[in-house]
């Protein structure tokens, strides 16, 4: 590793998103003259601060290393697919302290996504609005779509996407780092899986040495405590844009897709959970999950304020407006009990 080539790295994505050595130093908390050393070649990031630094430089932390800025090109948008819920749950659906949204937001923030489309009906676009607006206060752009969703290829820039086609709530340690091997290679069809026992209406799948899926029968009951089901989470690269967006069921299509095409798989570890937010019960099951997660722990599970500022999206100041919104709610207080303690941590 070349510390001079990493340098050069650094200077050039930082001056092609558009920051100052000075703002860069913000985002991440540290000073500009830490960036400055990285630059000129005289020291290197501490591993503690390569992943929020590959998100504000849209790269990945192996390419930033490398030192060759020709391979630092990660484009990547994001697209939630929201079908209408029979029993009228939807994206401002509050699970215990915040609307259900915020969760799938938080999967693309997590990994640098800043561009993301909603798909969903003009309602539950008002009820999404009413939480975050176009997202430009949390350092997203986000955007509304009530078409269907084959008319998305066009509105897609010839970028990679991160497809959300579900009310998935996922909970798990290290979640970031599965999101990222998942987006490593650029050219595959690739799904989330973690064990799950017996559903209403499980994906059972079983997958080679390579991580591909060789068959699949979603209508085999699971007969193990760990046998592995699909996520509703997939990253389709470019050149399958058309093909994925062209179904009017992305679950069928991957299902059929694994049949006779590659469809590559990210498994998650033991421990991951997830809930499938389709009925009022599981609205209920997700809610008491984090009442205990938050009060066990301490932290507020998927705060997207938190997550957009440790994700060097948005500054500390803009944290703390975000945290008035909430003022006298204990949700509001752990805002700025963490802005103070950021901002103690930045001039102790």
């Amino acid at each position: 590793m070349e510390m001079q080539k990493v340098g050069q790295a650094i200077s050039y994505l930082r001056k092609r998103a558009g920051y100052t050595q000075k703002d860069l130093a913000n985002r991440i908390g540290i000073s500009d003259k830490a960036v400055s050393k990285w630059e000129r070649g005289l020291s290197l990031p501490d591993v503690a601060y390569l992943r929020k630094l590959s998100i504000l430089l849209n790269t990945d932390s192996d390419s930033l290393l490398a030192g060759a800025p020709v391979y630092h090109v990660s484009k990547w948008r994001g697209i939630i697919i929201l079908d209408e819920n029979k029993y009228g749950i939807h994206g401002g659906t509050m699970i215990y302290d915040k609307p259900l949204v915020c969760f799938l937001i938080s999967y693309f923030l997590l990994v640098g996504i800043r561009d993301i489309m909603v798909v969903c009906s003009s309602a539950e676009q008002q009820e999404i609005e009413h939480v975050i607006g176009n997202g430009t206060e949390y350092g997203i752009n986000l955007t509304y779509h009530s078409g269907t969703i084959n008319q998305l290829c066009s509105n897609t820039d010839g970028c990679n996407v991160m497809i959300v086609y579900g009310r998935c709530l996922l909970y798990g340690v290290d979640q970031t780092r599965f999101f990222q091997k998942a987006m490593a290679d650029r050219n595959k069809l690739t799904i989330l899986a973690l064990p799950k026992k017996d559903d209403h209406n499980p994906f059972r799948i079983t997958i080679d040495a390579s991580k591909k899926i060789v068959n699949s029968n979603p209508d085999e009951p699971l007969k193990m405590q760990y046998d592995y089901c699909a996520l509703p989470i997939l990253f389709v690269p470019e050149t399958l844009l058309s093909t994925v967006l062209g179904e009017r069921n992305i679950a069928s299509l991957v299902s059929e897709y694994a049949e006779k095409e590659d469809v590559f798989v990210e498994l998650l570890d033991r421990g991951f959970v997830e809930f499938e937010i389709d009925t009022w019960d599981n609205t209920q099951e997700a809610s008491t999950f984090f009442k205990i997660i938050q009060d066990r722990c301490g932290m507020n599970v998927y705060c997207l304020e938190e997550v957009a500022w440790r994700r060097g999206l948005i500054t500390l100041t803009q944290l703390k407006n975000l945290a008035k919104r909430y003022e006298g709610t204990e949700y509001g207080s752990y805002l700025i009990e963490l802005y103070e303690w950021y901002k103690n941590t930045e001039n102790p």
